[in-house]
């Protein structure tokens, strides 16, 4: 079933506690980007000191071992602080502001759709594709793995909605691109996560041998469609510029499309080191 907005307390366990928090989200999504980032700079000790410390130095560390590991570890938290508050903006922000401080280079490349887009876990992910949706013709449809919060998941369902992309859980995706391909949809999907299957092809990545899901290549394959990447940089406090580069053209080798796609992630990640999020246990160990 296609995920799709539903009028509901954020917090739908506990009605009490999702209309409160609902109440403040609604009031504090309303507030200019200068405050909110103040808040986030405010908070930021705090999440540095609380939130998995531990893996995001190990990972840092690992991957830029000649660096200074304590400064990028300040930065990254500085950034996800700063790309946090933003998400919660896009609950208000209109939509020619979200225009405005996110600019595309390449985007009428997708406007004909059937094609698959990569991105990853760098710069502003959910600005990148909800401003994405406004600035093509194509539809989007993004494959997601429901969070196990439900006020997240209530979340990414209203911001969909608000700016007319259609969320697919990834163990739906077969049946919906069948379904959906006379659209002539652009499918986006993230795939810079750990692999929990077997269905995965091994590519040196900072640093280390590191496991990429083939389900991307797979589903390129499996429709002859092109596959482009998405680069999204940070260029100033809530503005970024985004990038889209066509990785590889149908037929696709075994492979290709994911080494092509870890080849773009990596110079993202050199260019800008702070902004991926470290804050995923990606490898299980150094």
């Amino acid at each position: 079933m296609l995920r799709t907005h539903r009028r509901a307390p954020l917090l739908r366990t506990h009605p009490a506690g999702g209309m409160l928090l609902d109440a403040i989200l609604q009031t504090t999504s309303r507030w200019p980007l200068d405050r909110l980032h103040g808040i986030a700079r405010c908070a930021q000790p705090l999440v540095r000191a609380t939130y998995r410390r531990r893996v995001v130095e190990d990972n840092i560390r690992y991957a830029f071992p000649h660096a200074d590991s304590v400064r990028l570890v300040r930065e990254f938290y500085a950034g996800a602080s700063q790309a946090a508050v933003e998400v919660l903006r896009l609950l208000e922000l209109p939509e020619a502001e979200l225009r405005e401080r996110v600019t595309f280079e390449g985007a009428e490349a997708l406007d004909e759709g059937n094609a698959v887009l990569l991105m990853a876990h760098h710069g502003n992910l959910i600005w990148s594709i909800c401003a994405l949706s406004t600035v093509i013709a194509a539809p989007v449809f993004t494959v997601y793995k429901p969070p196990h919060v439900d006020a997240m998941d209530n979340l990414l369902l209203r911001l969909a909605d608000r700016f007319g992309l259609t969320l697919v859980p990834a163990n739906e995706i077969r049946q919906q691109v069948l379904k959906r391909r006379q659209k002539r949809p652009v499918w986006t999907l993230v795939a810079d996560q750990r692999p929990g299957g077997r269905d995965r092809h091994t590519v040196r990545f900072c640093g280390r041998d590191t496991a990429f899901f083939r389900g991307p290549e797979r589903l390129a394959r499996a429709m002859k469609w092109p596959v482009f990447y998405l680069s999204c940089q940070r260029t100033a406090p809530g503005r970024y510029h985004c990038r889209i580069e066509k990785l590889a053209d149908p037929p696709h080798d075994r492979g290709t499309v994911v080494e092509a796609y870890v080849a773009k992630l990596q110079e993202d990640i050199d260019q800008a080191p702070a902004d991926w999020l470290w804050s995923h246990r990606r490898w299980r160990g150094p």
